[in-house]
């Protein structure tokens, strides 16, 4: 996911070595054909049956602008024979889009992220277990749906509806979203969202949806309307105005 991962730079940085707190959880999702969409690197061909929302990773968050990573360092080894019970419904949920495996793309989020909130998710299946539970509990496409933003080449939505959408499904007020930009035929530039996080309590005992915190940056024009392209895109290349 390194486009990915270079976007939410953008918008996110790294603490310290030494500084493992965190205040919250990310839980991210990512819209496959915003994100591959005349993309620099190209995306793997997903099956037909996902045309939804996946999820990107379960990140505990210091505030809008820091995160801890890494917190186990060359220390952290991840291995499927801990979550069997989970793989059906994680090749389905959480996919990558890009070359590597699914595998490969679990072991980096979990490496990365799940290590540094041991205190609430302590071990494998326990992270890979919550972010699938919070996905069914929060789906991003029904509350898409029931807002009327649906994929379109050429409808325009704007980030109010997209907020309506969030407090009106999760009861969240403050949503983060990214968003990456392309050129359509007629040469004009087009806003894509293609991640939505959903902010999550610190609590060992209930994770719950909760405001996420104002970015002071961030890579959408909340000014202009944004596209939720089709997944009809990623097989035919168009996209007209």
């Amino acid at each position: 996911m390194l486009a990915v991962c270079f976007a939410l730079l953008l918008a996110q940085s790294l603490v310290s070595a030494d500084d493992t707190s965190y205040n919250y959880f990310d839980f991210v999702r990512q819209w496959s054909p915003n994100s591959c969409y005349k993309s620099s690197r190209p995306c793997k061909a997903l099956p037909a049956e996902i045309n939804y929302w996946t999820i990107h990773g379960l990140w505990p968050s210091k505030d809008a602008t820091h995160y801890p990573a890494d917190c186990a360092g060359s220390s952290c080894h991840f291995n499927t024979t801990t979550i069997p019970d989970l793989l059906d419904e994680m090749h389905l949920r959480w996919p990558t889009d890009y070359s590597g495996g699914d595998t490969k793309f679990w072991s980096h989020e979990y490496c990365k992220h799940g290590t540094c909130c041991t205190d609430i998710l302590p071990d494998i299946h326990h992270y890979f277990s919550a972010a699938l539970k919070l996905n069914r509990q929060l789906d991003v496409d029904k509350a898409l749906q029931s807002a009327g933003i649906l994929p379109s080449l050429d409808k325009p939505y704007t980030f109010e509806q997209l907020n309506s959408a969030m407090k009106e499904s999760f009861g969240v007020s403050q949503a983060t979203y990214w968003c990456r930009y392309i050129k359509a035929s007629n040469g004009e530039s087009k806003q894509l969202v293609f991640q939505i996080s959903v902010c999550i309590t610190k609590d060992p005992n209930s994770l719950q949806p909760r405001d996420c915190p104002v970015a002071k940056g961030h890579s959408c024009d909340y000014n202009h309307p944004f596209y939720l392209l089709p997944f009809s895109v990623l097989e035919n290349e168009i996209f007209e105005s």
